[in-house]
């Protein structure tokens, strides 16, 4: 499973998890996916922990996706978090924070759990601390035993059923069924 993008437009959130070894033109497919979906106000959430090859790309290709990423300018980019295997560097992720650092929050972490809590709290934040923010892809590392937010723990009655699931691998696509996981 190379790439995987699901967008809930309820939410606002879009999670990317990319796995194995990624060709670039499979980056640039994902990218032009995301770009005429028009969600660049939402949160994202990309997920490269286990992906190898995406730091083939150079700095000016990647430059290339941002721009593609970035529309016509008129809204803000929503917050951006990676989350990144520190072992194994695959240089995308800091390289595409630096060149989008200006767009808007971007930040760089080690799980998932840190990502959406870092996540509630810009989303929840005045604007005008959201403008203020630093912007600097940092590396953050995980907090043992964090309290998961408020947000994340109550479960809700909502479901989001625009929430859509595609799967990329080389020139390929394929739409999945996204479904809610129902406890006992």
């Amino acid at each position: 499973m190379p790439i995987y993008i699901e967008i809930s437009r309820l939410h606002r959130i879009v999670t990317i998890v990319a796995r194995g070894k990624i060709a670039s033109d499979e980056v640039r497919g994902m990218a032009q996916q995301l770009a005429d979906a028009r969600i660049h106000s939402f949160a994202k959430v990309v997920d490269v922990t286990n992906a190898s090859g995406v730091g083939d790309l150079t700095p000016e290709q990647i430059a290339g996706i941002a721009l593609l990423l970035r529309g016509d300018g008129g809204e803000k980019r929503g917050p951006l978090a990676f989350i990144v295997d520190p072992e194994h560097d695959d240089g995308f992720s800091k390289t595409y924070a630096k060149v989008t650092e200006k767009d808007g929050p971007v930040s760089l972490f080690r799980s998932l759990r840190e990502a959406r809590a870092w996540l509630d709290r810009i989303q929840h934040m005045p604007a005008a601390e959201v403008a203020t923010a630093p912007r600097a892809p940092t590396l953050h590392a995980p907090t043992p035993n964090a309290p998961m937010p408020a947000a994340r723990r109550d479960p809700s009655p909502w479901t989001d059923p625009q929430r859509r699931g595609l799967l990329l691998r080389g020139g390929r696509q394929r739409y999945v069924t996204v479904r809610s996981l129902v406890s006992a």
